[in-house]
């Protein structure tokens, strides 16, 4: 058996927006249930490294938006433990795998598509040597140029507009997609969403603003299963026009420095499209939540493990393969799978998991961005509770306190709490006879890190000690 510790290089692949059944060869896909309209595109990338590899198809994320749902990766805990729970507000405080492996003297290299999210205003750049920004052969430089590295490539192409991240990466086929999309688009509408993830220059943005009112159209005219279709279509595009050149430069470049390499590859969240989301930072869709993990290199032994795990358990399960050292208990909200990918031990039964939503209103978000992206210094972000969901068994609970309306552009209460059980293919179906008062209670229980302490009544004789040590109070 190879010994794991000897992995010179440990590459994350994270794939922004990529829902687990997006891959053909996932084993029981949801989607065909819900869009019977569309059809499933090529993923054989995807599905090649899930066959050679430890395969874990049925992961639940900790937050359906990509700073939350990235932190809890990267760190191994829960976003209320870590410090990174809101839509784009607080900072990452815990220690992430790049302050592990950096500490191990490997060097850590991080690239991303999404600086304004996954950048330094969320700590995200903490511990980490090298940063890079939509530079794909800068990343397979920086890892194959470096004697260790424990080093993630995160990409947004999947994301909203499907297949085509930018101008630069989409060229031409972005523009005629777009046009495409215009043809049966009114000329305008209500509202448009016009949050970005990156820096854009005008004809970029232009073409993103058009591209996200043609989608918008499509959620307004109830068209939901053309638009899963484009969005399975953009992960088939994704793959043949970046994901597949990429990966085979990195292989071929660490191949050349005789290095073993280790590749853990995953999604934040999925996508989701019906009556309450378009898209997915608001939702507690199944769709949303479950993504897909799959871990492949020498040592790995090939596997499909359909048991729940969470996002949480990738950094523990990362470590331990690559040898890195981490704290053995007290720090990680997950467990390692690490003893799974190596066959050595099988999953029991399905993990527990909490995923959670925080969101701020619409328009107070883009006044907020707008100020950030003009180099000025906003004012923190009000967030409020959307909606969360606690995993136990073959059960779910979801509480939704917020419904976000696109057409009024804010978020209105509501009190809507259901819970769900998972059939033998793992579809979840209402179950109206449970009160799910026991998954209700881990959810109460984990939130229970928010509230603020409770105030000690400071008495005559506590401030008489304290001015006893020499206090001023």
């Amino acid at each position: 058996m190879h010994d794991s510790s000897h992995y010179d290089h440990v590459v994350l692949i994270s794939i922004d927006t990529l829902r687990s059944d997006a891959l053909s060869v996932h084993p029981h896909p949801l989607w065909p249930h819900k869009y019977p309209g569309a059809h499933a595109v090529r993923t054989a990338l995807l599905d090649d490294l899930a066959r050679q590899g430890a395969y874990f198809p049925n992961v639940i994320s900790a937050a359906p938006y990509t700073a939350a749902s990235h932190g809890a990766i990267f760190t191994g805990q829960y976003p209320l433990h870590n410090g990174l729970h809101e839509f784009y507000n607080g900072t990452l405080r815990a220690p992430s795998v790049f302050t592990y492996g950096r500490r191990a003297g490997r060097r850590t290299v991080m690239k991303v598509d999404f600086p304004i999210i996954l950048g330094p205003e969320l700590g995200f750049t903490r511990d980490v040597d090298t940063y890079l920004v939509e530079d794909d052969d800068a990343f397979v430089e920086a890892v194959a140029g470096a004697p260790s590295t424990l080093a993630c490539a995160h990409f947004g192409s999947v994301h909203l507009p499907y297949g085509f991240h930018n101008l630069a990466l989409g060229g031409d086929a972005y523009r005629e997609k777009v046009a495409e999309l215009e043809a049966d688009t009114p000329p305008s509408l209500p509202f448009v969403d016009r949050l970005v993830e990156s820096h854009r220059g005008p004809e970029d943005t232009d073409l993103l603003m058009r591209y996200k009112r043609a989608a918008t159209h499509l959620h307004a005219e109830k068209q939901y299963d053309r638009l899963f279709q484009l969005y399975l279509d953009g992960v088939e595009h994704f793959l043949a026009t970046r994901l597949t050149s990429f990966l085979e430069r990195l292989r071929e470049r660490v191949a050349a420095t005789g290095k073993r390499m280790l590749l853990v590859l995953f999604a934040d969240h999925g996508e989701e499209f019906d009556d309450q989301t378009n898209g997915h930072f608001n939702s507690m869709s199944e769709g949303v939540l479950r993504v897909p993990l799959i871990v492949f290199g020498d040592g790995v032994v090939p596997g499909t493990h359909e048991q729940r795990i969470r996002t949480v358990d990738i950094a523990p399960t990362v470590l331990e393969l690559a040898g890195v050292p981490a704290p053995a208990t007290g720090v990680f909200d997950g467990t390692s799978r690490a003893g799974v990918v190596r066959g050595e031990e099988t999953l029991d039964g399905d993990a527990p998991a909490l995923a959670e939503s925080y969101n701020a209103e619409l328009n107070d978000f883009i006044a907020f961005q707008e100020e950030q992206l003009s180099g000025g210094t906003p004012q923190p972000l009000r967030h409020f509770l959307v909606g969360h969901a606690a995993y136990l068994g073959d059960r779910r609970v979801v509480r939704m306190v917020r419904h976000y309306s696109e057409a009024f552009q804010r978020a209105a209460r509501q009190d809507h709490t259901w819970v769900e059980r998972f059939d033998g293919s793992r579809v979840p179906h209402p179950d109206a006879r449970d009160d799910g008062a026991d998954l209700l209670a881990m959810l109460e229980d984990y939130r229970s890190a928010l509230r603020e302490p409770e105030q000690v009544p400071f008495t005559e004789e506590m401030r008489a000690q304290l001015r006893s040590l020499g206090y001023s109070v």
